[in-house]
């Protein structure tokens, strides 16, 4: 009975919030888009007609992954669908449980060092095929009993509670950096988090390494995955995490069955295994030396208050420096630090990768754009600033360019460029118009990252190869041509920067990424030791030497006169020949990862509305005054959701039984809905009616979002028909009139918003406006209109939010058939009125950060205060008396996390009604804000 025990919050955490993976996009396609797919016995490859050779990689890498019994979690196979999005410009990929599907983003990442030079389509399918194999073998025990109970959600939801998501990533990072070269594993990029907290003496708890923090640099569950993982495999074995895994998944003990299971197996403590990991790590960068260090100065003073980075420096001048910077509050901008002080050049436009390059007064850079239908479809374009005016062109339109950099004369821009199809170019701009000179491809080139001007005829750029090397290289910009000027090796390489005939840059060195350059004229290369994990986006002018420093406080400015640094000569066999990262061993998977051969499996057409119910997930609810039983259902391409349900209202004792279905596959929604209820009862004249309720809908509507320059912006439109009908029943059937009855709804609505950053409660600015139209066509003369806005406004401090509300209602008959739809003031029940005017005025800002919980169930990571003021007006046609309703108060909210994972937010309210009105006077009033799903950013 025990292990049932734990069953009690997994179902409450079930009914709070929902496990739909947050990377999936309901109806994101164009829907011109035709689909083909590639069927094996372990995946079935969907991707988008003419990505033939694409999916034929994917699958071959998935049936060479799945041989490799070293690394096994189980021999439970259970095949998965995997979708290819090629239209998004984002780096990404899932899997997920509900339905069970993988989609893989294709667009590989700008930066070298995440995830690596390796070939995309290979680390990807490697890391996400290892979150297929780990679902497929956690179906054990109360797990087990949580999918037949729930389905695929219930599963998801038992799972990721018994089996933390540390583990799900790290695992996924392990397996990619033993089976394929590259892997996130061996880059000191990707391991340096942990090291810069060592050096500087921060020793954070457990639950805040957990948890992340708000104010503090923490790092994330992928590094600290990756270290346990690795540790663990190291100490006892290949088979250590599929023993602990499979009885954590089965609930083996009655709490914290990992953990439990950790203790099992390897004989010492949950703690003691996680402080030996970490003493293990400690003495191996301990081991390192850093030899003769440079004499650097800090540009600024690291921010102990709030965390706040540097990056990507470039002197303008002799007492000028220019650099981008972020921090938890404040948004990504451009700034220039000169003997005035700082100032802020202008805020940067939302973007997917931090670099920009500088030359000559103009900074370029690669700014996010996504169309506003389909979802899927995302760009990057082109941006232009004028450091001396502030002023921005945007000179690219529905482009997919990255790491842009523009020539001495302002007149060319050089950026990487990938085509739906997969392929990069080396790619040439007209700087006024954003025209397309010319594009260089190259059949063994899989990537020009980071590519720069060397002079009017020559770019410098970074060579990802398909043989998994990178190499610095000279490009011809009219021949295409392409020299090395450093050998291909398996040393990553990134942040290229040029003057003078110097190529400056960072590699992977040991676990550390130094500072190097290549000397052109001399054909020499040096380097340049540094403090610190990690040196990065180098830059030389005006005879100073710019740098960032990774540190526990984020990436910090270094500056050193060029004199003084001690670089030293560097044999390019030593550059290129040396072991990075902490996997020591190896399955020696990589050759044949990426020489395999593609299966012998024909693509064939895949129809969009195949399986168009695929019901996957059931799930009880309870919502006072009514129990319901929900099943859902949503086709692999996510163009169709389903539901099927039932409620029993406890106040009336009625039974509905409905369904609903949207499809999201055309421009616009298409929804249709019905519903049966039965046993409905009402007194009328003195007399009782009994009948049944048929209640039908069907709607259209256009959900627009998207995101351009420094704003996120979304439009809904969409009108819906309802028609009800009642069948009356019991003796007094025929002494009433059957009900049928029909209205339409119509809404718009329009948001408007900046970014928001680490700490903000809401945007610092933003505005939000809905209407709403209902009418009936029969039966009753009656008819309601709503309006409502929303104001977002910066508060007195950075992190505080005035907020402004205001909403009207009216009715525009007696018969108001119409249930309200604004909100009284805070204190006040609703009633039924003709009009409603209600404003409301909040102003919510951060208390504290606690950064603390307990028994690794429930953290605290900020506890925030809202004081507000409500006034709402009421009144009725016939009343003489209109009612005024105003109350103020305050109230507590804090943000938490459950579980590690989960987070929460839950608040109380405390207020004092300001007018009297009959049935309910003037007196102080309290409230229980009840949790929600999601914490405001």
């Amino acid at each position: 009975m025990s292990r049932f025990f734990i069953l009690i919050p997994l179902i409450i955490v079930a009914l709070l919030q929902s496990n739909l993976a947050d990377a999936q996009q309901f109806g994101g396609n164009p829907a011109r888009m035709r689909w083909r797919q590639i069927n094996t016995d372990t995946a079935r490859v969907i991707f988008p007609e003419g990505f033939d050779s694409v999916a034929r990689r994917v699958a071959a890498f998935i049936s060479q992954v799945s041989l490799k019994d070293q690394l096994s979690l189980g021999k439970k196979l259970e095949k998965i669908d995997i979708v290819l999005q090629n239209q998004p410009v984002i780096t990404n990929g899932y899997v997920s449980m509900g339905p069970f599907r993988s989609e893989f983003y294709t667009t590989p990442s700008p930066d070298n060092y995440d995830p690596s030079s390796l070939s995309w389509l290979a680390q990807l399918t490697v890391h996400e095929y290892r979150h297929v194999q780990q679902y497929n073998n956690f179906n054990n025990g109360l797990s087990a009993v949580m999918k037949k109970l729930f389905g695929q959600e219930g599963y998801a939801l038992a799972v990721n509670a018994a089996v933390p998501n540390w583990f799900f990533e790290g695992d996924a990072v392990y397996s990619e950096s033993l089976l394929a070269p590259h892997g996130r594993g061996t880059l000191p990029f990707f391991l340096k988090a942990f090291p810069a907290l060592w050096q500087s003496g921060k020793d954070y708890s457990w639950m805040k390494i957990r948890n992340g923090s708000l104010k503090d640099y923490v790092p994330n569950h992928y590094d600290l995955g990756y270290l346990l993982v690795n540790y663990g495999s190291r100490q006892h074995g290949y088979d250590f995490w599929r023993k602990i895994t499979r009885d954590a998944s089965a609930y083996k003990g009655l709490f914290y069955p990992l953990q439990k299971s950790v203790q099992r197996h390897s004989g010492i403590s949950y703690k003691d295994f996680r402080q030996n990991a970490f003493n293990h790590y400690k003495a191996q960068y301990q081991l390192e030396n850093p030899g003769m260090l440079v004499d650097s100065l800090n540009v600024f003073a690291s921010n102990t208050k709030t965390f706040t980075q540097y990056t990507f420096p470039f002197q303008l001048s002799e007492t000028s420096l220019l650099y981008q910077k972020s921090s938890n509050n404040h948004r990504t901008g451009f700034y220039i630090k000169g003997p005035e002080g700082e100032r802020l050049l202008r805020l940067r436009d939302i973007s997917i990768e931090d670099q920009y390059s500088y030359r000559n007064g103009k900074i370029v850079y690669a700014a996010y754009e996504s169309h506003p239908r389909w979802r899927w479809v995302s760009y990057n374009v082109i941006k232009v600033l004028d450091v001396a005016t502030g002023q921005q062109r945007t000179i690219t339109h529905q482009s997919r360019y990255f790491s842009p950099d523009i020539s001495d004369d302002g007149k060319t821009i050089v950026t990487n460029s990938v085509a739906l199809d997969g392929r990069s170019a080396l790619t040439f701009l007209n700087a006024a118009n954003g025209s397309v000179l010319r594009a260089l491809i190259n059949d063994s080139v899989n990537y020009f990252s980071n590519p720069k001007f060397l002079n009017d005829s020559t770019v410098v750029a970074v060579l990802r190869n398909k043989d998994a090397t990178t190499a610095i290289a000279a490009v011809d910009v009219f021949s295409g041509s392409i020299k090395n000027i450093t050998p291909p090796s398996s040393t990553v390489i990134g942040n290229i920067a040029i003057n003078n005939g110097k190529i400056y840059f960072t590699a992977s060195k040991h676990l550390k990424d130094e500072l190097f350059y290549y000397d052109l004229a001399q054909q020499q290369l040096f380097q340049l030791p540094t403090p610190g994990v990690g040196s990065y986006f180098a830059s030389s002018d005006f005879n100073k030497l710019n740098w960032s420093m990774f540190t526990a406080d984020g990436f910090q400015l270094q500056q050193t006169d060029e004199i003084r640094a001690k670089w030293q000569p560097l044999s390019m066999d030593a550059f290129v020949n040396n072991q990075t990262g902490l996997v020591t061993d190896s399955i020696h998977a990589s050759d044949q990862l990426m020489t395999a051969s593609p299966p012998h499996a024909v693509p064939q057409s895949y129809r969009k509305l195949t399986h168009p119910f695929n019901f996957h997930s059931w799930r009880p609810n309870y919502s006072d005054p009514e129990f319901s039983f929900t099943i859902y259902g949503n086709n692999i391409l996510n163009t169709t959701e389903t539901q099927l349900y039932y409620v029993y209202n406890e106040n009336d004792r009625t039974h509905t039984a409905g369904g609903a279905i949207t499809y999201g596959g055309l421009f616009p929604y298409i929804s249709l809905g019905s519903n049966y209820t039965f046993d409905r009862r009402a007194f009328a004249s003195n007399k009782l009616r009994q009948w049944n309720e048929w209640n039908n809908y069907i709607g259209v509507s256009v959900p627009l979002n998207w995101t351009s320059n420094r704003t996120y912006k979304t439009l809904n439109i969409g009108s819906n028909y309802y028609y009800r009908t009642d069948f009356n029943k019991g003796p007094t059937k025929n002494q009433f009139k059957e009900l049928q009855f029909s209205y339409l709804a119509h809404g718009i609505s329009w948001t408007q918003q900046v970014q928001t950053t680490v700490q903000d409660i809401y945007p610092r600015w933003g505005y939000s406006i809905n209407t709403q139209f209902r009418h009936a066509l029969n039966l009753y003369d009656s008819w309601q209109g709503y309006g409502g806005a929303i104001l977002y406004l910066p508060g007195l401090l950075r992190a505080h939010s005035l907020v402004l509300n205001g909403a009207v209602q009216y009715a525009g008959s007696e018969q108001r058939v119409f249930g309200n739809r604004t909100a009284f003031a805070r204190g006040y029940s609703g009633r039924d009125s003709a009009g409603i005017y209600t404003a409301r005025a909040n102003y919510h800002f951060p208390v504290f950060y606690p950064d603390c919980g307990f028994a690794n169930i429930f953290y605290l990571q900020r506890v925030r205060a809202n004081i507000f003021y409500d006034y709402t007006r009421a009144f009725n046609k016939k009343d003489t008396h209109q009612s005024t309703l105003q109350s103020t108060g305050a109230e507590i909210y804090l943000d938490t996390k459950w579980w590690n994972q989960h987070p929460l937010t839950f608040g109380f309210r405390a207020g004092s009604l300001l007018s009297a009105i009959p049935g309910q006077d003037r007196k102080p009033f309290f409230e229980f804000i009840l949790p929600t799903s999601l914490i405001p950013r």
